[in-house]
């Protein structure tokens, strides 16, 4: 899930000048050697919002971004992302920003509403391996006056979704996802307090050893359009 790590090992040097690792060729986890001073650094963390006027270096785009379609409101710690005719299942840069997942137990909140949406556009969150391997939680322009709430997945040449719930146009919703060992458990709300369960989708699914690849996994914020020329955006408060 956390992708490619760096791990630092003892090595010495045997009889027949061949490096050994750890003395006994392997790693583990807790390995007592003599070391260097210890060397604190400042707490690097980068605050998961959007109040800086651009993004910092942890939030990623696939690819080469349109930058037009990215427009932070500071002021008010929010993100517009424009509608793109790019899905995440296509090779090119669809609307989504994404921060790389950093623990295998974590609860992320955004808020979001739909706005000036035509039929079929979305917008929402994902839990994103790659354009094959994704969960996403997202809102749906049906008509003039309606927006669906639905979980998907796509896994290879698997699609499924499900529609939770219908809201008004325009409608203020949460999302939560909450990361845990086994499952990403998805859930909304439309205060912020009270969360309503969706469903939960298996962890392994999008892991190297099922969907491949190396560089793990992304939770980040979308927005895709149908339309060419649809003007509509997502509107994301983390």
């Amino acid at each position: 899930m956390l992708g490619r790590e760096t791990f630092l090992a003892p090595v010495s040097w045997n009889n027949d000048n061949w490096p050994v690792i750890n003395k006994s060729g392997t790693v583990s986890l807790d390995m007592n050697v003599p070391t260097l001073a210890l060397q604190p650094f400042e707490d690097s963390k980068e605050p998961a919002n959007f109040t800086q006027k651009e993004l910092g270096h942890k939030w990623n785009y696939i690819r080469n971004p349109i930058k037009e379609n990215y427009s932070i409101n500071a002021k008010e710690g929010s993100i517009n992302l424009k509608v793109s005719p790019v899905s995440l299942n296509d090779n090119g840069s669809p609307t989504l920003i994404a921060r790389r997942q950093e623990h295998i137990n974590f609860n992320s909140i955004v808020k979001l509403n739909l706005l000036d949406a035509s039929e079929k556009d979305e917008a929402g969150v994902t839990v994103f391996m790659d354009h094959q391997s994704h969960y996403d939680l997202f809102l749906r322009q049906k008509n003039n006056s309606k927006q669906q709430l639905v979980l998907r997945y796509i896994l290879g040449e698997l699609t499924h979704e499900k529609i939770i719930t219908e809201l008004s146009n325009e409608e203020v919703v949460y999302f939560n996802i909450e990361g845990s060992n086994d499952y990403y458990d998805f859930s909304y709300s439309f205060d912020g307090e009270n969360y309503n369960f969706i469903d939960k989708m298996d962890v392994r699914y999008l892991s190297s050893e099922t969907a491949g690849g190396f560089t793990g996994i992304m939770l980040g914020m979308f927005a895709v359009s149908d339309d060419n020329s649809s003007i509509d955006f997502g509107k994301f408060i983390s």
